[in-house]
């Protein structure tokens, strides 16, 4: 009989250790979720931050865009003219796309459809063909000053 109480004692202490490990396990993995909550919200709340900057910084570019002061001119200017660039690129990019723009809603869609996907007015195409090249050819050059700028700074 002391050899089962010998292994009952000893099987008590390995179900006490593991008794002992799993709550250890649990009392771990409760910290890990609730520290993994509070990391999501640091970094939802961030993320609020970061586009309320945003916002304000749009707010203040149009309040100033029109009469720059002197410290903000160059910025201004600077931000016109890359807006202008990127609208090319865009226009080129839906071009060699094969995409346009609905005539009744803006949405973009693409040239062969019949209907707008968005607002299910009837599709009117024009023909790229002829603008095509002409288009393609002023990407290049916006890309080759969109460098140029880029060395610049």
């Amino acid at each position: 009989m002391g050899f089962v109480d010998s292994v009952k004692g000893f099987a008590g202490k390995v179900g006490g250790s593991v008794e002992r490990g799993a709550k250890t396990v649990s009392a771990n993995s409760k910290k890990f979720m609730e520290k993994t909550k509070i990391k999501n919200e640091i970094s939802n709340i961030e993320s609020g931050i970061n586009a309320d900057y945003i916002e304000l910084g749009k707010a203040m570019f149009e309040k100033i865009c029109n009469s720059p002061e002197n410290e903000f001119e160059d910025t201004v200017s600077d931000i016109k003219e890359k807006n202008k660039k990127l609208a090319e690129l865009k226009a080129v990019l839906m071009t060699l796309e094969d995409k346009m723009f609905c005539t009744n809603c803006g949405a973009q869609i693409s040239r062969e459809q019949s209907f707008c996907d968005k607002c299910g007015q009837k599709v009117q195409i024009e023909e790229p063909a002829a603008e095509t090249a002409e288009v393609v050819e002023k990407a290049a050059e916006v890309v080759v000053d969109s460098a140029d700028i880029e060395e610049k700074e």
